[in-house]
Order: structure tokens, then sequence, then C-alpha cells
């Protein structure tokens, strides 16, 4: 039997997003409101499904984005000697560092919340859920410049992304959140408002996916599902009805071949969707969810 419009319908449909809005709020709040010297900048922001709009019914956890911004860090080591020496003669060290910036949140957090509500995780700093307030990760990062080129007449050819270092491990994690909304959004809007709604029926499929065990909860997680929408074809999207697009969607990742696959970027273009690295997804990983994915559609 094959999935209904109706029920094709219900999946495309954006999760709550009132409980999101107020733990941001509130995170916001709590971290604003400290006692900060003069001298010391930050931007808050949402980060993941619910800032990009692919949240589903059950997201339960909300990205929130605390960006150093009083240094930055860079690729600077990357560039030709010349341009080293330009960047060190134009910069000099910063005051502080993220690590320092990153106990001053933590311990912000725990005053605000309690430590009982306040877990230091390996890539995050983790608030739990109170009433009212969802479950948040709070990502503590920096603002980060990779350089394509540096001389004191042009200071500006870089990417502008984020960085921090894991609580645990101290791997450096590289990353483009802005980029990665901007290109989605004006994917979006090059669909016809339908790029986003095929998201989340994919992420709903993959939920049950998860619940009946045919995949486990890491094997796609959902900024690696987004990057993979966004390298199908505008054509899957632009028209017809949610099983149409969908059924595009399978028939074109089902023709990909391996080495099609391994060219895929991610949705900030900044770097490849697989690959080895922490923030790269197994390609073998993808091959089983596409499996699994085609079997359900086929057998729902």
């Amino acid at each position: 039997m094959a999935i209904t419009e109706a029920q094709l319908q219900i999946w495309s449909n954006l999760g709550a997003t009132t409980s999101s809005a107020n733990t941001y709020s509130s995170i916001k709040t709590c971290i604003e409101n400290n006692s900060w010297n003069d001298d010391v900048n930050f931007n808050i922001y949402l980060q993941g499904s619910y800032r990009n709009s692919t949240n589903i019914r059950g997201d339960s956890d909300v990205d929130v984005v605390v960006e150093f911004s009083s240094v930055f860090y860079s690729n600077k080591n990357d560039l030709n000697q010349e341009q080293l020496r330009d960047f060190n003669e134009y910069y000099s060290d910063g005051k502080y560092t993220l690590d320092s910036f990153k106990e001053a949140v933590i311990r912000r957090l725990e005053s605000y919340y309690g430590e009982d509500y306040v877990v230091v995780g390996n890539n995050s700093i983790k608030v739990l859920a109170n009433a009212g307030r969802l479950e948040c990760d709070v990502i503590c990062c920096a603002e980060y410049r990779e350089y394509r080129s540096f001389s004191k007449l042009n200071t500006s050819n870089y990417v502008k992304g984020i960085v921090f270092w894991t609580n645990k491990t101290n791997e450096k994690v590289v990353n483009f959140p802005k980029l990665h909304f901007d290109n989605g959004a004006s994917k979006n809007q090059d669909c016809n408002s339908n790029y986003k709604p095929a998201i989340r029926i994919i992420k709903n499929i993959r939920s049950r996916l998860v619940d009946s065990g045919a995949i486990t909860s890491s094997l796609a997680p959902s900024y690696f599902i987004e990057g993979l929408m966004f390298n199908m074809p505008n054509s899957n999207f632009q028209s017809g009805t949610n099983h149409t697009r969908i059924l595009s969607v399978l028939n074109t990742f089902y023709n990909y071949s391996n080495l099609e696959l391994e060219s895929f970027i991610c949705q900030n273009k900044q770097r490849f969707l697989f690959g080895n690295s922490g923030q790269q997804w197994s390609l073998t990983d993808c091959v089983y969810f596409r499996t699994q994915l085609i079997k359900f559609w086929n057998e729902f």
C-alpha cells in the first residue's frame, strides 16, 4: 500500500516552535544578563533544525550557538610565508581565549539553572529540560575565518564560520551555520517552497525507521539528511504533489553511483558531505539508509 498524500502532508508540516522559542529566549536572557566586561562581545542564535525550519513533531532538543567575537581563529597557517608574515604583522594576539569564555558561560548556566541541570558533553553544554523549556545544546564557539589569501591591502578574502574544540577529545570542529541557513533558504525559494517540507518528510520516515529498529539513531543525523537533499536537483522539488516529489527524490537518489555520491557537498558549500572526519557522513551509512528508505517507501 502506497503512502497516502494525506499522510505525506502531515509529515511535511513544521513541528511545534513555541517551546523552542521559549528555550532560546531563556538561554539568551541567562547569558546576556551576566556581568561581562565591556570588551567581551558575543552573538547568540539558533542553529540546527529549529533555525532551518526543518524540525518535525517530536524533535526535542534545541541547538543554541554562543559565538564569541572578541577574538577570532583562522587557517592562517595554510597561507604562504609572505601572506602569513603580513597576517602576523597586521593582527596581534587577542586578550581573551575561547576556553576562558566557555568556562564563564558554563559557570553562568550553572548559576542560573542549577548545576544539576547543566551537563558538559564533548561537543556542547547540555541544559536539561524543565517546565516550558526543551532540552538545549549550547555550542560555545568563536568566530572562524577561512582565508583564501591575505594581504594588508585585502584583509577580507575569507569565508566566515565558527570553530570550537571538543571538551573531552580536543578535536577541532569548524562549521558554517549561517551559510548553511542562507543556502537552504535560497534553495527552498528556488523550489517553490517545497524543499524544506520534503526534508521534513524524509526526517519523519527516518524517525519511523529508528523506531522500528531498521536503523540506529546515529546512522542518518538531521544535518546529513539536509546535506543529502541539498544535492538533489531542484527539478525534484519544484512541482507536483508531495508523493511525486518524494518519489522523484528517491528515484534520483537510487540512481546515483557511489562515485557520484562522493562528490556531494554540504549545504554550506564549504565541505564535502562524505568523508572520514567527525564532521562528515559515512558513505556506507548513507547507502544503507538509502536501502531502508526505499524499502519503507515500497512496503508502507
